[in-house]
């Protein structure tokens, strides 16, 4: 392949297309996304963090193999790595990028989902990072799984997981969106809701270990272990959303005006996302995931919700109310002005009300 340049991310180096020669990264024969840079960290911080040893990785949509790798590198828990792609050039990518950083995988010329019902019950993680949505991957992924193991996937189509294309959302994901302050929330419960249905189906149940929207993207990742009846309990943490007037009610059924079916339970783990902060980068924002993950309520506030004559608090001062008041409340990472609390927006809504009438009752 013509018009490489070589690279370095994180503890590897690698030949990459060069997007000026190709008008961009998009049109690159090979597709490397740089801004995804974050995201395999993280993903390598996580398998780093999950503990086990002598893993099969797969990762079945591959590009220039720069994720596989690093998690061979960097982790230190990967005993065998499979790597894949459909594109010829981009497999004569991947063993060239293996070979500069002394890696040996298994390395396939196929389409994604073939490989993946070929690999039935033999890998310990399956990481599905696609251009666009992971919907098409997540059957074969839990089909690759052995008993037990890790679901990784990226969506990059976050503009149909918010219900912006409420069509191509109902054909792609199953769920009906309508448009909330917290869309973004919506969005991210609306993928694990997805892949926990999925997983049932497939007889697993899922226990999300870390899950977060970044700028242009969704990223789940989930421990799932096999057994029919444990996977029933996906179930319980599938539900519906309303919002009517700051009011978010949970439903168990579809209504008028609702949006689901969505994830309800945990985003992710703070224990395991504590010991990722203590091994590695992005420090600050995995403090937000741990303390967002500390808190059982789904849906997150934002500030001019609590608005008073037109000015809302600063983000420190609503966190300081409400933990004055007696809620637990954080920041969150989906809003600058916006953070979760462990209590229902009546109860926020009155505690701010408090501060207000105290705050007037002082001038």
């Amino acid at each position: 392949m013509r018009h490489l340049v070589l690279r370095r991310e994180g503890g590897v180096k690698f030949y990459a297309p060069d997007p000026e020669k190709y008008g961009g990264i998009y049109s690159a024969p090979v597709f490397y996304n740089p801004a995804m840079e974050k995201n395999r960290t993280l993903s390598t911080l996580l398998l780093k963090a999950y503990g086990k040893g002598g893993l099969v990785v797969c990762e079945p949509l591959s590009g220039t193999g720069v994720r596989g790798i690093r998690y061979a590198v960097e982790s230190g828990v990967v005993g065998k790595l499979i790597l894949n792609d459909i594109s010829k050039e981009a497999v004569e990518l991947i063993k060239k990028n293996l070979e500069i950083n002394g890696v040996d995988a298994e390395v396939y010329n196929e389409d994604a989902n073939v490989l993946l019902h070929k690999l039935k019950d033999s890998c310990d993680v399956v990481d599905i990072d696609p251009f666009g949505s992971p919907a098409p991957f997540i059957h074969g992924a839990f089909r690759a799984l052995k008993e037990e193991g890790l679901i990784c996937a990226t969506a990059t189509d976050t503009a149909v997981l918010v219900g912006r294309y409420p069509r191509k959302c109902l054909r792609r994901y199953g769920s009906v969106i309508v448009k909330t302050p917290f869309y973004i929330e919506v969005g991210l419960r609306n993928l694990l809701g997805y892949i926990a249905r999925v997983a049932a189906a497939e007889d697993y149940k899922i226990t999300p270990l870390m899950s977060y929207w970044e700028g242009h993207y969704f990223r789940v990742c989930a421990y799932a272990a096999r057994g029919a009846r444990d996977a029933d309990d996906n179930f319980h943490h599938i539900a519906y959303i309303k919002y009517e007037r700051g009011v978010r009610k949970i439903l168990h059924a579809q209504s008028e005006g609702s949006s689901g079916p969505l994830w309800v339970g945990p985003l992710g783990d703070p224990l395991i996302i504590n010991k990722m902060s203590e091994i590695g980068p992005y420090q600050d924002f995995l403090k937000i995931l741990a303390e967002e993950y500390s808190i059982s309520a789904p849906w997150f506030y934002r500030l001019p919700e609590f608005a008073a004559g037109g000015k809302s608090p600063t983000l420190k001062e609503a966190v300081g109310v409400l933990r004055a008041a007696g809620i637990y409340a954080v920041r969150t990472h989906m809003a600058p002005d916006g953070f979760k609390a462990d209590g229902e927006y009546g109860e926020v809504l009155m505690a701010f009300k408090r501060y207000i009438s105290s705050a007037h009752s002082l001038q």
